[in-house]
């Protein structure tokens, strides 16, 4: 049973040596904790496929121990062992979860029976468990390109492994939804997806942030705490924007994916961590190599599984599909009714900013044109000669002073906005890109509550 990993709870240390030497012999991988404490420190530092255990344990109620095991690795199968006087107990263990159990003393040709028969049951609701999800992750997926269809494909294959995955493309174009996929693909969906702009985080805070910090490390650390890679531990690790990571740290970054050990800012004791690593970028991290940016062992052991996802420029054939799944999104009373030609329009243009620029600009015809049809002279002015704001221009008098005419125009703006969001002021900031606050500012200023 190659690459299988047995967590085996067995607190005589003969018996347990002896139990461990037969599994090695039989190509299983096994690690051997001797009292309930060490199973749940083995649990949550790396993922196992079955755990055989011993009913009775020195530190903890046996069944406790199975129950909270069961917990943290849901997909993990478990076999009990019983001495005579304690089948009842075995018993039990089976109402919570145990596929079977084995009463001491068994001989070695039972046990290799049974775990058998456990991992084939734990493959079957794998199999089937994976189904539901590509099926589930198919239909997310707004797409009939070629391409697109091909990379999910990719996806899925690439999911039930371990193997680190690049995501590259240009902004927009869906890494993070592709990210998700491969996680809720995996064997650790159930576990975290720990997802981390590497550009957004100030770089004198990247290190605290991603690696965790003890207390007294530096002036205002009051408490010890865990980074993003201690909390993504069994689960997902998505650093997206890799390439805007701070070169000191990449060194760093790489010992803790060879090793699967972090070490905390002013700390020096590691702990071990098992995350799946995601990453993505925009950039052309092959470039950055050559320009001594990013370094080459970093790059190298990042590229394992390289994805590049397709602009939306050169993938037309979705854009009518994705106009129609973010019409759906819109609120019932800013539901957009678009021409055939307004539509022809849409699908002519380039996007730069790719399917994230396409929803914006539904958004904001939404917000401007709600309850009528939509025309190719909406559109806004980067598509053609018109622009969406024009019909706020058209009524401004000429002669206005520069500031008093920007002044009126962001009054009109944040009004219009506000009424399409029916008065709402978290969502009309978010439109805005404001904070609520700024945006309660302006209004006071304007004489509004």
């Amino acid at each position: 049973m190659e690459n299988m990993k047995l967590l085996i709870v067995e607190d005589d240390p003969l018996f347990g040596v002896a139990l461990v030497t037969a599994l090695e012999e039989a190509d299983y991988k096994v690690r051997l904790a001797v009292c309930g404490a060490a199973a749940l420190e083995a649990a949550s530092e790396e993922s196992f496929d079955m755990v055989l255990q011993d009913i009775k344990l020195p530190d903890a109620d046996g069944l406790d121990i199975l129950s909270e095991l069961l917990l943290r690795q849901p997909h993990c199968k478990s076999l009990v062992m019983t001495g005579h006087a304690t089948v009842d107990r075995a018993i039990d263990a089976m109402k919570i979860g145990a596929c079977d159990f084995l009463t001491k003393p068994f001989p070695p040709d039972l046990l290799f029976v049974k775990l058998e028969k456990a991992l084939k049951i734990r493959e079957i609701e794998f199999e089937l468990a994976t189904l539901k999800k590509q099926i589930s992750v198919k239909g997310s997926v707004i797409t009939r390109s070629p391409a697109m269809k091909k990379i999910m494909e990719m996806a899925q294959c690439v999911a039930l492994t371990d193997t680190t995955v690049l995501l590259q493309g240009e902004s927009g174009t869906g890494k993070e939804m592709l990210a998700d996929a491969v996680h809720q693909l995996s064997r650790r969906a159930a576990k975290p997806c720990i997802k981390v702009n590497c550009a957004a985080i100030p770089e004198h805070l990247v290190e605290s942030e991603l690696f965790g910090v003890e207390r007294g490390a530096f002036t205002g650390a009051d408490r010890s705490r865990p980074g993003y890679l201690e909390r993504a531990a069994e689960g997902t690790l998505f650093l997206d924007e890799i390439g805007d990571m701070p070169l000191l740290l990449q060194g760093k970054l790489l010992r803790a994916l060879e090793e699967k050990i972090v070490y905390r800012v002013g700390g020096t004791e590691g702990r071990r961590v098992a995350f799946r690593l995601i990453a993505a970028t925009n950039r052309d991290l092959k470039s950055m190599v050559a320009q001594h940016s990013f370094r080459e062992d970093l790059y190298f052991r990042l590229n394992v599984v390289p994805i590049t996802l397709p602009p939306l420029r050169e993938r037309r054939e979705d854009i009518p599909l994705l106009i129609a799944h973010f019409q759906e999104q819109l609120p019932a009373t800013r539901r957009l009714i678009l021409s055939a030609e307004a539509i022809e329009t849409l699908c002519r243009y380039d996007y730069p900013g790719n399917i994230r620029e396409l929803k914006n600009i539904l958004e904001k015809l939404s917000i401007f044109h709600s309850g009528e049809t939509i025309r190719a002279h909406h559109i806004p002015h980067s598509f053609n000669s018109d622009s969406v704001l024009g019909n706020l221009f058209e009524s401004f008098p000429v002669g206005k002073q520069l500031k008093d005419a920007v002044s009126e125009f962001e009054q009109r703006y944040i009004e219009k906005v506000l009424k399409s969001t029916s008065g709402s002021k978290s969502r009309a900031a978010d439109i805005l890109g404001l904070s609520r606050k700024v945006l309660w500012e302006k209004l006071k200023r304007n004489g509004e509550s």
